[in-house]
């Protein structure tokens, strides 16, 4: 972990209402507090077809990957999935604010900032070492 994301772990989420493809808002403050977010600014195709794939992995740990994506780019039109929202962030003003990318808790906190995209492996290690995935592994059995 970066200096800079060390410094993250303290910060808050700043909520933002953004808009898919279909014109519908979606709110972060909607998932705060409910799910783990893993905003992901511009990330490639590849990788969104990667999420989609571990979609069941994402329900376990109640993590949500949104990815911001410019207006009008095709990766808009793709299919998501039930953990998977995809948001067009014109001028890249909220993808500023989090960076390539960032972990939230379900605390609201900054848990971790990453360089790039991160692998769902490196997401789901940091969030196992939490006490409320801890707990919750406890309740739910997985």
């Amino acid at each position: 972990m970066t200096v800079s994301a060390l410094l993250a772990v303290t910060a808050l989420a700043a909520s933002f209402t953004l808009q898919t493809a279909q014109g519908r808002d979606w709110s972060l403050s909607t998932a705060l507090g409910r799910e783990r977010i893993l905003i992901v600014r511009n990330p490639s195709a590849a990788y969104l077809t990667q999420m989609r794939a571990q979609d069941t992995e994402l329900q376990v740990r109640d993590l949500r990957v949104v990815a911001l994506l410019p207006p009008g780019d095709a990766r808009l039109n793709a299919p998501g999935s039930l953990m998977l929202t995809l948001l067009a962030d014109p001028g890249g003003k909220v993808g500023e604010q989090y960076g390539p990318a960032a972990l939230i808790g379900k605390d609201r906190g900054i848990k971790a900032t990453y360089r790039s995209p991160p692998a769902l492996k490196t997401v789901n290690a940091l969030i196992d070492t939490m006490p409320m995935r801890a707990r919750e592994k406890q309740q739910r059995g997985r």
